[in-house]
């Protein structure tokens, strides 16, 4: 661990805010990928999640990103078929967002 992210990251007692979101225990077969990132971007995960959860931290991360993707895909599939989404639309939608 290089020098930032080591003073960055507390010992801490109770697991962060951040640590309650990454998931665990999820079942399956698991990879090791090496990934390179900017050294105050890693500090500043350490920093909120804790030592020991990185990996878990990233595939949390990994898998919002794809579900954003995904859902991005949908939405391009529905406006190919349907054309684009009103602005009254997405108000609509929006308003539900806030309401749920």
């Amino acid at each position: 661990m290089n020098t930032a992210a080591a003073e960055a990251t507390p010992d801490r007692a109770e697991p962060s805010r951040a640590a309650l979101y990454v998931a665990r225990d999820v079942p399956g077969p698991k990879v090791k990928k090496a990934i390179t990132m900017p050294e105050q971007l890693a500090a500043e995960i350490d920093a909120r999640i804790g030592r020991g959860e990185f990996s878990a931290f990233m595939a949390t991360a990994a898998q919002h990103w794809l579900d954003l993707m995904k859902t991005g895909e949908i939405v391009d599939e529905y406006e190919r078929q349907h054309g684009p989404i009103s602005e009254e639309r997405l108000e609509q939608a929006r308003r539900r967002w806030r309401d749920a």
